[in-house]
């Protein structure tokens, strides 16, 4: 009896495929357009906690002025005083017309730098860091934007780096960002000797911050990821307009097979759960084509969303786009949930 009904019901899109077809299309380009604001947004997070992780950002207290920059004495005398202490300078800087974030640090103290922890890997050793003139450490797709800058130091490329970031010597940073003599913070060491003297003996006018960076970052840029996810629930919403009125218009079309199959003894909780189960699986169809469409639309403007991003607010997106379980198992849920919700008012009826 239950073959029979599914057979029956499924012959009614076999005779109205148009219907179909817009009952996919529309589901599935509500799950694509919400599942690409998830993963621009997913992306962008992976990101921002990725450059705190490779660069060692947060996991240590920090020296910042209050005024702004660090004269390089104070870091001097901090030294000479017995704090350790590792000095970085960062800033920004148009590099052949690419906006990038450049990081000098000091390559012999500077904790947690995975682009410069095994240098014979990439053949570089440190001392050929430190020399004249000096070298560049980025991923690939940054050392393509900024190879044809004039008068740049070899550049060497490695994963390591966060993403629209230059990371090198300070003596090089400085030159690139056209400061000398100043510094941005200062990473204050673990295992600091005893019997300090006091900070503001040493270096007034100098902060003590726990910073988090990755956390400033995803919060600095809030606003713009909740207008993406905004806009994302408002496609959802449109294309769950046209779900709506596709199934009412098929469930209004099968009352005589339904009147029928009742007739015939197939109970209710039955019939209900043959029409459950048919939309589950048309929204999982239309929630995979979503995830496909969603991918191909995200990876076409993650790029413009990331360098909106760095443009904005200086935060390191990455430009290639990572399939995350994250969202596509919420558009697939999105899917399902978003045809339940549509179907809700026909299956009551």
């Amino acid at each position: 009896m239950m073959l029979a009904a599914a057979q029956a019901m499924w012959g009614h899109w076999r005779r109205h495929p148009l219907q179909l077809a817009t009952l996919l299309a529309g589901l599935a380009l509500a799950t694509g357009l919400w599942s690409a604001v998830q993963a621009i947004n997913a992306e962008a997070r992976a990101s921002y906690d990725a450059a705190a992780r490779q660069l060692g950002a947060g996991q240590m207290d920090e020296f910042r002025a209050r005024g702004g920059a660090i004269a390089r004495a104070r870091y001097v005398a901090l030294r000479r005083a017995g704090w350790q202490v590792s000095p970085v300078l960062e800033g920004r800087a148009r590099l052949a017309g690419a906006a990038v974030t450049v990081i000098g640090v000091d390559i012999l103290t500077h904790p947690g730098l995975p682009a410069l922890a095994q240098p014979g890997d990439a053949g570089e050793a440190p001392l050929d860091i430190l020399a004249a003139p000096g070298r560049l450490f980025a991923r690939p797709e940054t050392a393509a934007r900024i190879a044809s800058a004039p008068d740049l130091p070899p550049l060497t490329q490695t994963d390591a780096v966060p993403p629209a970031t230059v990371l090198t010597d300070i003596a090089t940073a400085e030159r690139l960002l056209g400061r000398r003599g100043e510094l941005t913070r200062l990473l204050i060491l673990p295992d600091q000797p005893m019997r300090l003297e006091p900070l503001e003996r040493v270096a007034p006018g100098l902060e003590r911050h726990t910073p988090d960076t990755a956390g400033d970052v995803a919060r600095l840029t809030d606003s713009f990821h909740l207008n993406l996810t905004a806009f994302g629930l408002l496609s959802f919403a449109v294309g769950l307009f046209i779900v709506h009125g596709t199934v009412g218009l098929a469930f209004e079309q099968r009352r005589p097979i339904l009147r029928t199959l009742r007739a015939l003894g197939l109970p209710l909780r039955r019939l209900t759960a043959l029409l459950l189960a048919e939309l589950l699986a048309l929204a999982l169809i239309a929630g995979l084509i979503g995830l496909a469409i969603g991918y191909l639309v995200a990876a076409a403007l993650l790029p413009d969303v990331a360098a909106t991003l760095r443009g904005l607010y200086g935060a390191p997106v990455a430009d290639g786009l990572a399939l995350r379980p994250v969202w596509a198992l919420g558009g697939l849920a999105m899917a399902v949930a978003g045809a339940l919700a549509a179907s809700a008012q026909a299956l009551w009826r």
